[in-house]
């Protein structure tokens, strides 16, 4: 598999405060970046200037991070956030658990694929060129699906760990050969 390679693009994160209740008006207040507007959606919309993630905030002390391209970049921008909510005033906020809901990388499979014979020859893709150029891969082990161009290229999603997303590539690289 030396050939493949892949870049992680995005991950969401899920972030809860089990047991917080947060004053969502009074939060945005101390958030710099923060969008809140109830009357159009339910939450504080947060993007720190200084970090690539950003933050959906509940009052129910639910959280989502998007956008960050590392576990360790979105624990940082988590333990930020964190940090923020409790100098707003929240002094009782529990240490967050933080769950990994979805990864999407770019992948590089070193090679052109004829992707209409794929799509001849497997019942788990879907391809509809005039819909999109791209044939779809749907994994069940790594549970992933894999955008398929052409060209050699990929977008993997759904998975939950970079191990995962080279799996994915792998398994497909073996099954198309």
């Amino acid at each position: 598999m030396a050939d493949v390679e892949f870049e992680i693009q995005n991950i969401v994160l899920s972030v809860t405060y089990e047991g917080a209740e947060l004053n969502l008006g009074e939060l945005a207040g101390s958030l710099k970046e923060a969008r809140y507007d109830p009357s159009v959606f339910p939450g504080i919309a947060y993007s720190p200037a200084d970090s690539a993630a950003s933050f959906l905030i509940f009052s129910t002390g639910k959280a989502n991070c998007v956008g960050a391209k590392s576990v360790e970049g979105a624990r940082d921008a988590i333990r930020d956030l964190t940090d923020e909510i409790r100098e707003s005033g929240v002094e009782a906020l529990p240490e967050p658990d933080v769950e990994v809901e979805n990864m999407v990388a770019s992948v590089d499979f070193g090679r052109k694929f004829d992707v209409e014979k794929i799509a001849r020859s497997f019942r788990n893709v879907q391809y509809e060129p005039e819909v999109f150029p791209s044939l779809v891969f749907k994994l069940d082990d790594p549970e992933a699906t894999i955008l398929l161009f052409p060209g050699g290229r990929g977008v993997c999603m759904g998975i939950k760990s970079e191990e995962d997303v080279g799996r994915a590539a792998e398994r497909v690289t073996e099954v198309v050969k």
